[in-house]
């Protein structure tokens, strides 16, 4: 019999059946491992991401609760590298013109080299509809969705990050048009993804508690 029990899988019976659990364990990683293993990757190695690595990562964002089930989010992906070179630019030009960047950051937003997505495979932008009752809500869902994503893919062997600078291309909606965004939709999650060139180490962490009553 196989059964869960405080979050782990556990079996009883012969041993045939505790081959399949250890086999079973192996595949698919624990829910602690993927929270605690997975890092913010700014650097990727020059291979694609298969289609159906990229599905289960949609299929676990559509998995993560959202208000009254609205289910809000819209995913675009991009894989082709001309178009995510191109938003990349586009990007650094509005962040440049329309906020102060600290001396770090200036050198590289001026230079050709990809500092928004980091030469990732794989660009999903996560969109809502624009909504003023409901925007909160559906950011809030959205970021769910985004941290499920971003799970499934460090279980894939994969690295990930959002690049909040991404969402500066909100100001220009050609841009957004020119990939299938409509203009009554509002670009919420820009999420990367790929194979990672980098192994950060993780920092400290610590539950920040305001009061326990």
């Amino acid at each position: 019999m196989i059964y869960i029990r405080r979050g782990r899988l556990r079996c009883q019976g012969s041993w045939g059946v505790k081959h399949l659990i250890l086999r079973m364990r192996f595949l698919f990683m624990e829910l602690d491992a993927c929270i605690m293993g997975r890092r913010s990757i700014r650097s990727y190695k020059d291979k694609a991401v298969p289609r159906d690595v990229i599905n289960k990562i949609l299929s676990a964002g559509s998995w993560a609760p959202s208000g009254m089930n609205g289910q809000p989010w819209r995913f675009t992906i991009i894989e082709n590298r001309e178009i995510i070179n191109k938003l990349s630019r586009r990007t650094k030009e509005l962040v440049t013109a329309r906020m102060p960047l600290p001396e770090n950051l200036q050198a590289a937003f001026k230079s050709d080299k990809d500092v928004v997505f980091y030469g990732a495979p794989l660009l999903i932008l996560v969109s809502v509809k624009k909504s003023e009752e409901w925007r909160t809500v559906n950011l809030l869902d959205s970021g769910l969705a985004a941290q499920n994503m971003f799970l499934a893919a460090y279980q894939a062997g994969l690295g990930s990050c959002f690049i909040g600078f991404a969402a500066f291309l909100n100001q220009d909606p050609k841009a957004l048009t020119e990939i299938g965004i409509p203009e009554d939709h509002e670009l919420v999650a820009p999420l990367i993804f790929g194979y990672p060139n980098e192994t950060p180490v993780a920092k400290s962490r610590e539950a920040k508690v305001l009061k326990w009553i």
